[in-house]
């Protein structure tokens, strides 16, 4: 099968489920294209990132043109322009698609530019097209306040019109969780939603005694000691205060390490509030978490991410508050939610904690789960079938 993906951004340092897409199913022996513009994303810090994972590239731009990656190749086009935020407009979409003649075009995100040609051309050039959400509402953090709402205005009159436009024109549309599955339902009345999760490099992300020994080693963690994680974008809709406060409640044992980086004014109350058993690491590369979660005995969230996942993979149970968006990241019984309180954290924390056996069963029920259905090879043969069927749908 020829597949063509199309993405605003494309960074294999940092992965990212587009990278794992076109990676996997190059893995299965399908011709594999990713259109996409010549920056990676604005990440706030991007350079300090670059340095972190020892990247050859020091900021965002790429050259422009065809570069073979990992058995796909990537087709980069000169940037035009960009606006709010992460809205780009670049050269060569159209181009790459008339000469590739793609069998099926996956288009990610559907209000961004590349999603919108790709819905233009399809018919003329006769190829499915699958376009996948990753938001579950008009704006990525639900918290009241001005910045937010002027989000959401943006969204509905400036970006929601684009999506609707590309939605119309797709021949099957792909949910990364059940709650944007409900919000594409809801928000933009469609009906062929297939909800496929995020898939986790289980092949890195996976439990090693090696970096469990040597991490715990390097941070002073006794035996007897128990670690807990967290990690990803540190911002105000994960609450880690509440996983601070609950932590530092519980058993003096407690170590408490928070991977990531983010919004600077939250990180700084964050740390005014933690006392001496809390650790601020910064971000840190794919391996290096890995190393990190194989170390740890307990991971906390408060909000809904991919990092959750990947810590399933390295056999960690889970504290999860007791929000909706969390509800199905623990029905395998591989962690516990809890009350958003800091007792609430503190008791499930205390609960897990004083049962070791309870721990490793749940760790084991996660990462069978990863192993089962949330890898990025099961993710990926997943999108293969939906292809397969948007193309044959289209067969007179």
């Amino acid at each position: 099968m020829l597949i063509a993906h199309i993405v605003s951004y494309i960074q294999p340092e940092f992965g990212y489920e587009e990278y794992y897409s076109a990676r996997e199913q190059a893995a299965l022996g399908h011709d594999v294209h990713v259109i996409t513009s010549d920056r990676i994303f604005p990440f706030k810090d991007v350079e300090r990132m670059l340095s972190d994972v020892g990247s050859e590239h020091k900021d965002r731009n790429r050259p422009a043109g065809v570069e073979e990656f990992e058995g796909f190749k990537i087709h980069r086009g000169r940037t035009r322009y960009e606006v709010l935020y992460d809205y780009i407009v670049y050269d060569g979409v159209e181009k790459a698609l008339r000469g590739l003649s793609p069998e099926v075009v996956h288009a990610h995100g559907p209000w961004q530019y590349g999603t919108r040609v790709a819905a233009r051309l399809k018919t003329q050039l006769k190829y499915a097209l699958v376009i996948d959400e990753h938001a579950y509402s008009t704006t990525y953090d639900q918290a009241p306040s001005l910045r937010n709402a002027l989000l959401d205005i943006e969204y509905r009159t400036l970006r929601a019109p684009k999506a609707r436009y590309a939605l119309s024109r797709a021949d099957a549309v792909v949910a990364v969780s059940d709650e944007t599955e409900r919000f594409l339902r809801e928000f933009y009345k469609i009906e062929n939603v297939h909800m496929i999760p995020l898939g986790v490099d289980h092949r890195l992300f996976c439990r090693d005694q090696n970096s469990r020994r040597r991490v715990r080693s390097e941070i002073g963690i006794g035996d007897d000691d128990l670690l807990l994680v967290s990690a990803g974008r540190i911002e105000r809709a994960k609450r880690l205060e509440l996983i601070i406060e609950g932590a530092m409640l519980s058993d003096d044992r407690m170590r408490l390490i928070i991977v990531g980086q983010g919004d600077r004014e939250y990180i700084d109350e964050l740390v005014s509030m933690a006392d001496e058993r809390v650790t601020f690491a910064g971000f840190k590369t794919a391996k290096e978490l890995s190393s990190i979660y194989s170390a740890s005995d307990i991971g906390l969230w408060g909000k809904a991410s991919i990092t959750i996942r990947e810590a399933m993979s390295c056999s960690l149970p889970l504290v999860l508050l007791d929000t909706p968006d969390m509800a199905s990241l623990l029905r395998w019984d591989n962690g516990i939610s809890c009350e958003l309180t800091p007792k609430g954290v503190s008791l499930a924390i205390t609960k897990l904690m004083n049962d070791p056996k309870l721990r490793n069963r749940m760790g084991s029920n996660g990462r069978r789960a990863v192993e089962g259905q949330l890898s990025v090879e099961v993710q990926s043969r997943s999108l293969i079938d939906i292809y397969g069927k948007a193309i044959s749908d289209r067969i007179p």
